[in-house]
């Protein structure tokens, strides 16, 4: 009787783990074929947002589904709707990570998720003025992922210098259409001086 129970057991976990791979490879689908939909504008951002509803009813507690839904509701510009989705995005990534990594490379494709939904945290508390809790997140993404695949030491210099993320966003089109970036390299500089948040990797 208990070696017929370990083996049912046994089996039960596995066929677990079998839907559990499954779900995730759908889920993951379906959040790349939302991507791709946005380039389609409102109509696209409408597509993708049944899509991403879809993955979020196989599993409600994806930071990856949530991220979606933020640039879809960004599309539509529905800053309430934006706001929730990064706060729930947010809280599965607490959930996930009680107590924070050593480090948390941007170049580990599953890190993704949980960096941006990091990210936007920081980016709605500097826009709800609670400046230390921004600026703590930055710090903590500094410091988990130095390389700053993010840009996150521009917008934190940013939030130092009273500068809003906006204009932040501004000066990087900026940089981009004259291929020059030295006034937000120089804020970055000025600002880390005085604050010591970042130290730029060694190649």
């Amino acid at each position: 009787m208990a070696n017929f129970t370990y083996k049912y057991n046994f089996k039960s976990v596995q066929e677990q783990k079998i839907k559990l791979k499954r779900n995730m490879k759908d889920i993951d689908n379906l959040y790349y074929d939302a991507m791709e939909l946005l380039d389609g504008g409102r109509s696209g951002a409408k597509k993708a947002e049944k899509l991403l509803l879809k993955a979020l009813a196989i599993d409600p507690h994806s930071p990856q589904t949530y991220i979606g839904l933020v640039q879809v509701y960004g599309v539509f510009k529905n800053k309430k709707k934006v706001a929730e989705c990064i706060k729930n995005a947010y809280a599965e990534t607490v959930k996930k990570f009680p107590v924070w990594p050593k480090e948390m490379l941007w170049g580990d494709m599953d890190n993704r998720a949980y960096m941006r939904a990091m990210q936007y945290r920081a980016d709605l508390y500097a826009d709800e003025e609670e400046k230390e809790k921004a600026i703590e997140l930055y710090k903590l993404l500094l410091r988990l992922n130095p390389n700053d695949n993010q840009g996150v030491r521009y917008t934190l210099s940013g939030v130092y210098a009273g500068i809003s993320g906006e204009k932040i966003n501004k000066m990087f089109d900026e940089g981009n259409a004259k291929q020059n970036w030295d006034k937000l390299e120089n804020l970055v500089k000025t600002q880390n001086a005085k604050h010591k948040f970042w130290q730029e990797p060694k190649y």
